[in-house]
């Protein structure tokens, strides 16, 4: 449920963060800078000195960023809080929780993080919407400069975090969702977010839909860019189209 509210607010903040743009060239340093949310939400520069988990697996040519991916955590965190609290403060008739469901407590949360169990949800939420989120994480993690080994393991710290943490103040950790979203998360995220990723940020222009399918397979990082926005966290964007080569490399400088 959570999880579900995140991708609401994701979707209201396609009114703030999305709007037509195009790449900017780094050959025209004066040009104004009208750059696409996902420009703005993509990885900032990192030192040249790249640390990889599992090294011969590498297959990134970005650095690493590690800063930007903390803090994705931190505001990630952030909206499971608040989701909880929005749940917490709602009557039981719209919430669906129960009595028991709002007796948190540390006690409660010891005993569930002892005690995970196979969850007994629908297989609409185990094998849809737990992979879906796993994607959001992996697909974050790619954003970030990751490849594709430690976004997996990055979507599997992301979901042990969320059963482990806010969640477990409600009910115990779930291993279906623990072994399902990493997993079926990085199945999802690589074989069929990151290719609609790559051939929409590749068109010469990018039409209103296109944002619908950056913001549907990137929700955290939208949500992040709405967020960093509301804070005041200025970025410096460029995007460099390489002359040999299909990619477009992104790089983004932070003030901290």
């Amino acid at each position: 449920m959570l999880r579900f509210i995140a991708v609401f607010l994701a979707a209201l903040s396609f009114a703030l963060a999305a709007r037509p743009a195009f790449a900017q060239d780094l050959s025209d340093p004066s040009a104004p800078d009208s750059s696409p949310w996902w420009v703005q939400a993509a990885a900032e520069e990192a030192p040249e000195k790249k640390f990889h988990l599992l090294p011969f697996l590498e297959d990134s040519e970005k650095p690493r960023d590690w800063v930007g991916l903390t803090r994705d955590t931190a505001l990630l965190i952030g909206y499971q809080v608040v989701g909880a609290a929005v749940l917490y403060a709602l009557p039981s008739s719209v919430s669906k929780w129960t009595s028991n469901n709002k007796d948190a407590s540390f006690e409660k949360w010891w005993e569930h993080v002892q005690n995970p169990q196979w969850d007994h949800d629908s297989a609409t939420v185990n094998y849809i919407g737990h992979p879906y989120f796993g994607a959001t994480y992996y697909t974050r993690a790619r954003e970030r400069g990751f490849d594709r080994i430690d976004s997996f393991l990055y979507a599997a710290v992301a979901s042990t975090l969320y059963e482990y943490g806010v969640e477990a103040f409600f009910e115990p950790p779930s291993y279906q969702d623990l072994i399902v979203t990493p997993v079926g998360g990085a199945l999802l995220g690589g074989l069929v977010f990151e290719p609609i990723r790559n051939w929409v940020k590749r068109k010469p222009e990018i039409a209103w839909y296109d944002h619908l399918i950056l913001i549907a397979t990137d929700p955290i990082g939208a949500l992040n860019y709405v967020a960093e926005s509301l804070m005041g966290i200025k970025s410096d964007i460029r995007v460099n189209v390489p002359r040999r080569g299909n990619g477009v490399f992104v790089e983004m400088r932070l003030p901290w």
